[in-house]
């Protein structure tokens, strides 16, 4: 069970879990990575208020913005806008890799 389905379970926030695996977040998508990451500044109730709030892109802008520079855990690790499988638009970690690289076949 992903984080954010307890989050949701406890009637935290509307959450729910794309069939990637991936957070949904009244419409904004995020990678399990990029939400454990937001969630060391908010909670899951300011989340989904923002996101209704300002739409997904603008609340996707803010979260990056929120956690620009050395971020949040000290390591450097930052969110980054990026493309599911099927070309939507997901925030992910910096240091994630994209999807299409991470399950490129090699022969």
């Amino acid at each position: 069970m992903k984080i954010w389905e307890v989050h949701a379970s406890l009637g935290h926030a509307p959450i729910r879990t794309t069939p990637d695996g991936d957070a949904d977040v009244g419409g904004l998508l995020l990678s399990e990575k990029a939400y454990l990451l937001v969630m060391r500044v908010m909670r899951p109730q300011e989340l989904a208020r923002l996101v209704e709030a300002e739409g997904p892109a603008s609340a996707a802008e803010r979260l990056i913005a929120l956690l620009a520079g050395e971020g949040v855990d000290g390591t450097g690790r930052t969110l980054v806008m990026g493309r599911t499988r099927l070309g939507e638009p997901i925030l992910r970690r910096s240091d994630e890799p994209a999807p299409a690289e991470a399950g490129r076949w090699q022969p």
